[in-house]
């Protein structure tokens, strides 16, 4: 039985910052020819970490545990390019190099916190914003007008596969 939620930990834009890249991403859609819908604005984010599939109440409350330990300042998402990843339902997602460094750094202390609690060491990471699933068109890196956002906080998300819909469970303050 394939999984009906799953658990993470995401850096998530406010609410003007979403609708602001919710717009920036139609008008990409527009010129790249991009026919599949947006991801609705409250879904977006940036994924820093995994917490498991179907997860028992412990596992989660061991990952709050590990993010409790968390201090990092407040994160700048800096994206400059678009590009689909090579999944068969094609994400089309935003991008940064040096950009996106600080959110590299918080995922690595919040993997660290987190492997001190028994969870997987952190895997290779590419930070990324998804903004639409199109498995009929294929963008390779493209540069984009810079579109960032601030994130004072990151937040503990549940995820209802296949509904579309994302729960926000807790959030932690940056400000180390």
């Amino acid at each position: 039985m394939p999984p009906r939620h799953s658990w993470f930990f995401a850096l998530r834009p406010t609410v003007e910052d979403s609708r602001r890249i919710y717009t920036f991403a139609e008008q990409l859609f527009s010129i790249h020819g991009v026919s599949a819908k947006g991801m609705d604005p409250g879904r977006l984010h940036i994924t820093l970490d995994l917490v498991g599939h179907d997860a028992a109440d412990t596992l989660v409350d061991e990952a709050c545990r590990a993010a409790d330990t968390v201090s990092f300042p407040a994160v700048v998402a800096h994206f400059d390019s678009a590009m689909t990843f090579s999944a068969p339902n094609g994400p089309l997602v935003l991008l940064g190099a040096e950009g996106l460094d600080d959110v590299r750094k918080l995922r690595t202390v919040l993997g660290c916190a987190m492997a001190d609690r028994g969870f997987a060491v952190p895997r290779a990471y590419e930070p990324h914003m998804t903004l639409c699933y199109d498995s009929r068109h294929r963008l390779a890196r493209t540069p984009i007008a810079p579109v960032e956002f601030r994130a004072a906080e990151f937040a503990l998300v549940k995820s209802h596969i296949g509904l579309s819909r994302h729960e926000v469970l807790r959030t932690w303050r940056l400000t180390g």
